[in-house]
C-alpha cells in the first residue's frame, strides 16, 4: 500500500501541468517556475547524522554513529493560493533501533488552499494538533531528538495504550488553520483509525483536536531555537486538546487474545515560549485521561493497577543560546 502511495504521489507532482518552465533558483529549496510564476515546484531535502551514547539498565552501552533522518520534499504552489506537497522520509526511530534506508515512508502529503489570510484549509495527512513541540519540524529541534515526553512509547507495560506518551496521532482528514492579529489556531478532524495510509472503513468515528495560542509580544516562529537572533523579544502562550474515541488494543504477541477496549483518550496541553537575542526557552505541560471499558488480555497479566480511568501528566522544558551569534 505504501509503495503505491509513494509512486502515485511522486508521479502527481512530477507530472504537474505541462508548463514551459522559464525560471529556476533557490529559495528554501531548488525551484522551477513558469513564465508568470503562477506555478512553482520546489524540491528540498536534508540528512541528519548523529553521534550518540546510549545506556539502559539492561544491556550494554552503545557509542556509535547513526543516520537519524534523511528526507526529500516536493512542494508546489499554484496561483499563490493553492499548495500541494509530500515528503519521502527515512527515520531511524531510536539510536539503537533497527531503522534502515529500506524503510522509506510518505509523510505530510497534502493539498491546501488559502481561502482568506485568516483561514487555510488543508486535506491529506494532517494528523491532530495538540502542542507547540508537535508543530516543530525536526530540523529546528535543539538536538536531533524530540523531548522524550512526546516520543517515548510505553510498550512493555501499556500504561499509555496505543500511542506514545503525549505525541499526536497521524490521520487522513481536514485541517483548518490561520490567525488574526496575535491569535493563531489549528483544528483537525481525522478518521478514528488514525492512519496515514488506510481510510476509516471500520467505523464512522472521528478523532478531533485543536491547538490555539496568543502572541503576547512578537510572534514566536515554529522553531525550538532563536537562530534568527531576534532583535525584539518574542513571547507566546498556547493550549491544545485532542479527543480520540472508542478503540481496541490487541496483544502484539497474541492477536487472538481478548483485546483491551478503550472508551476514549483525552489529552490536553498548556505551554509557553520565549525567543530573544539568540536565547530560546520553551516549556509545555500535558494531561491525559484514558477510559478503559474492558481490560481484556491485561486482566490476566498480573497488572493489578488496571483501573477504569488512567490519568497521566508530563512536561518538558528546552532552553538554548547561540554563543556565536548569527549577526556581529
Amino acid at each position: 500500500m505504501k509503495k503505491r502511495v509513494i509512486a502515485a504521489a511522486v508521479l502527481l507532482l512530477l507530472l504537474a501541468p505541462t508548463l514551459s518552465f522559464a525560471g529556476s533558483g533557490y529559495e528554501g529549496g531548488f525551484y522551477t517556475n513558469n513564465e508568470d510564476d503562477t506555478f512553482r515546484l520546489t524540491t528540498s531535502g536534508r540528512v541528519q547524522p548523529q553521534l550518540f551514547y546510549e545506556k539502559e539498565k539492561q544491556g550494554p552501552a552503545i557509542f556509535s554513529f547513526a543516520m537519524r533522518r534523511a528526507e526529500v520534499s516536493f512542494n508546489a504552489t499554484v496561483h499563490e493560493k493553492g499548495h500541494l506537497g509530500l515528503t519521502l522520509k527515512h527515520s531511524q526511530f531510536s539510536p539503537g533501533g533497527t531503522g534502515t534506508f529500506a524503510t522509506v515512508n510518505v509523510t505530510g502529503a497534502y493539498a491546501s488552499i488559502d481561502v482568506i489570510p485568516e483561514l487555510t484549509i488543508t486535506a491529506g495527512m494532517v494528523g491532530l494538533p495538540l502542542s507547540f513541540i508537535n508543530e516543530v519540524s525536526s530540523k529546528w529541534l535543539l538536538v536531533t531528538e524530540s523531548p522524550i515526553v512526546v516520543s517515548e512509547d510505553d510498550v512493555s507495560f501499556p500504561l499509555t495504550p496505543l500511542r506514545s506518551s503525549f505525541g499526536t496521532p497521524d490521520g487522513l482528514g481536514i485541517n483548518l488553520s490561520g490567525g488574526y492579529w496575535k491569535w493563531f489556531y489549528s483544528l483537525s478532524v481525522v478518521g478514528a483509525n488514525e492512519s496515514n495510509y488506510e481510510i476509516n472503513k471500520d467505523s464512522k468515528r472521528m478523532s478531533v483536536g485543536f491547538w490555539t495560542g496568543f502572541n503576547i509580544l512578537d510572534p514566536v516562529p515554529g522553531k525550538l531555537t532563536d537562530f534568527d537572533c531576534s532583535d525584539t523579544p518574542k513571547f507566546m502562550v498556547s493550549v491544545g486538546s485532542d479527543y480520540q474515541p472508542k478503540r481496541y488494543q490487541y496483544d502484539p504477541s497474541n492477536p487472538n487474545a481478548n483485546p483491551v477496549e478503550i472508551g476514549y483518550i483525552w489529552t490536553s496541553s498548556l505551554g509557553t515560549a520565549v525567543r530573544w537575542a539568540g536565547l530560546s526557552f520553551t516549556a509545555e505541560g500535558f494531561y491525559k485521561r484514558t477510559k478503559i471499558n474492558n481490560p481484556g488480555y491485561l486482566a490476566g497479566s498480573g497488572a493489578a493497577w488496571i483501573r477504569p480511568m488512567l490519568t497521566e501528566m508530563g512536561y518538558y522544558a528546552a532552553a538554548g543560546y547561540y554563543i556565536i551569534p548569527k549577526k556581529f
